[in-house]
């Protein structure tokens, strides 16, 4: 067998997109990474201002309604082909400071440069703000603004007494890097990152089955009895009732439920509507099987779950998380949502 062929390229790494990125899209990336944060709780409210007019914001986390002095976070969006060098972040720099000085925002607990590469010149400045190189970042900008003599090109502004002063003793360790790599991670954990980079994060562990059935489980239970009813036209109007020949099929049945409510979880968290999707794909594919008359009701499930382990699903992006009994279990989701009934009332059509 010739296994030698050619395969296609590979597809793009996340890290590769975020080269293959403007400043726009840079920037909502970002924004995106920051909302999740606040999905995490770190932040009640999250905004992206980056535009003309931002006054050297672009992304702000705020924990209070309104952002008073050290209750947010600033994120500026740097995004460069080449690395960033202090000459490139000056601007910046100076316009947030002056705009804290002049009351126009309060100061944040931390300010994050969201760069794709920090040169080296930059990285030491900004991780050793205090260092006994005589306070290097911030003689540097002042040094930067008086040899420029206010004018930054994009913000231009005199260096007055007042704001040297305030410089001076300007906490320069709220400076900080985010790294892409750091901000991959923050994104692969929110429902955004299969659109913007086609890979789904982990699926974490199924629910446990409890006990006793959740209220969420009465629907496809109560269905389940009616099938355990059909086979020797026996009453079985709640659990306690299934005979004792199907209670070991009966938990196999919930655990099927819940291996598919694990993945219904898993897609409200990264990919809403996924799974609604799946469940639409799993209704089709088992259509004409579940449409035939059967014996009794074991016999149907026992036929549609046949046809429903074997179908594929490679259009939908769950495909690549799903585990042994989620197509299963999706069916006994479909009877809980009435699409789905084990023991059908044939009328006349």
């Amino acid at each position: 067998m010739n296994t030698n062929y050619q395969k296609g390229p590979s597809s793009p790494s996340p890290e590769q997109r975020l080269l293959l990125m403007n400043d726009d899209t840079w920037e909502n990336f970002i924004l995106q990474c920051i909302n999740q944060l606040r999905v995490e709780k770190l932040y009640t409210q999250v905004h992206r201002i980056g535009g003309a007019g931002d006054k050297g914001r672009d992304v702000c986390g705020n924990t209070l309604d309104k952002a008073e002095y050290c209750t947010w976070d600033l994120y500026q969006a740097k995004h460069y082909e080449d690395t960033l060098s202090p000459s490139d972040f000056a601007p910046d720099l100076a316009k947030f400071l002056y705009y804290v000085f002049s009351n126009h925002y309060t100061q944040p607990r931390n300010y994050f440069i969201c760069a794709l590469k920090i040169g080296p010149k930059l990285y030491d400045l900004i991780t050793n703000p205090e260092s006994l190189n005589n306070n290097a970042f911030r003689n540097w900008i002042i040094d930067e603004w008086k040899k420029k003599k206010g004018d930054f090109k994009t913000f231009k502004q005199e260096l007055t007494p007042d704001l040297e002063s305030f410089i001076i003793n300007f906490p320069f360790s709220i400076f900080k890097i985010k790294t892409s790599s750091e901000l991959l991670d923050i994104h692969s954990r929110s429902d955004k990152h299969w659109g913007m980079f086609g890979i789904l994060g982990d699926r974490e562990k199924n629910p446990e089955v409890p006990t006793a059935p959740d209220a969420n489980e009465q629907v496809y239970i109560s269905r389940l009895c009616e099938a355990y009813s059909s086979v020797n036209n026996v009453s079985v109007s709640v659990i306690t009732d299934i005979p004792k020949e199907y209670k070991k099929h009966f938990r196999s049945q919930r655990q099927l439920f819940y291996s598919a409510e694990g993945l219904n979880r898993f897609s409200r968290d990264k990919l809403p509507g996924a799974f609604d999707d799946l469940l639409e794909q799993v209704n089709i594919g088992i259509g004409s099987i579940a449409s035939l008359p059967y014996a009794h009701g074991v016999d149907k499930i026992t036929a549609v779950h046949s046809i429903a382990n074997a179908l594929q699903v490679n259009e939908n992006p769950l495909r690549d998380r799903l585990q042994a009994g989620d197509l299963q279990g999706s069916c006994h989701h479909l009877a809980n949502n009435g699409k789905l009934s084990w023991v059908e009332e044939y009328e006349d059509e």
